[in-house]
């Protein structure tokens, strides 16, 4: 969801209220949080045809009948689940307590905000890390931001904390892609080495694609 003012795919907040909302779709749809996982990759659609050609058995998903990119995926977010589970008691986890690290607020809080808690190095750079955009040239001060809490100011440090766009993005040699017969998003990814969420994330709406379609590659 774009605006003129902000790409509210880069709102930390708004973009992960969004993930979430479509995740309890998928799974309300499918009925299995490792189908859902992989709709959420590779789109319902190829995830229910792939349903047909016996892409679960006995309960269990098969792998193999996953592209590449959504396999990967399902196991990379299996690994990241057991490590946590696996690590819940781990003391070194533990000195870190249950608390908010990050609090919401206006724009216009910001600086009795700082003052008041006494927070340090907690400049535009951080809160352009934390919030996905550059907080600075919002121009209304009742829009909701995020800030360090006072206890992330004593478990972490602000000054390992910067906001420097990715490399990737300058060595774009093609910023735009012309769809040709049978192309899909599986395949355009895999040609040009691009995670399929970021395909997705920058054509929004386009879940079939069309001979003559303008995909963007890259921002």
């Amino acid at each position: 969801m774009a605006t003129n003012r902000i790409d509210n795919r880069k709102n930390v907040v708004k973009s992960t209220q969004v993930a979430i909302q479509y995740l309890k779709y998928l799974h309300n749809q499918l009925n299995n949080w490792d189908l859902a996982l992989a709709a959420y990759n590779w789109g319902i659609g190829s995830v229910k045809k792939a349903l047909k050609r016996g892409l679960m058995a006995n309960g269990t998903i098969n792998l193999k009948k996953l592209p590449r990119e959504t396999r990967k995926y399902l196991i990379s977010f299996h690994h990241l689940n057991r490590l946590i589970r696996n690590n819940a008691k781990n003391p070194e986890l533990r000195k870190f307590p249950n608390v908010k690290y990050l609090v919401r607020m206006n724009k216009s809080d910001i600086s009795n905000y700082i003052s008041s808690n006494k927070l340090s190095g907690i400049d535009n750079s951080v809160l352009k890390h934390i919030n996905g955009y550059d907080v600075s040239k919002m121009n209304t001060g009742n829009i909701k931001i995020l800030m360090p809490s006072k206890e992330f100011q004593k478990y972490f440090s602000s000054k390992n904390i910067s906001y420097k766009k990715s490399s990737l993005r300058s060595s774009c040699s093609k910023r735009y892609y012309k769809a040709k017969y049978r192309d899909t998003l599986v395949k355009i990814a895999r040609k040009y080495k691009i995670r399929m969420d970021s395909l997705k994330q920058m054509n929004p709406g386009i879940s079939f694609v069309r001979p003559g379609m303008n995909l963007k590659l890259c921002n």
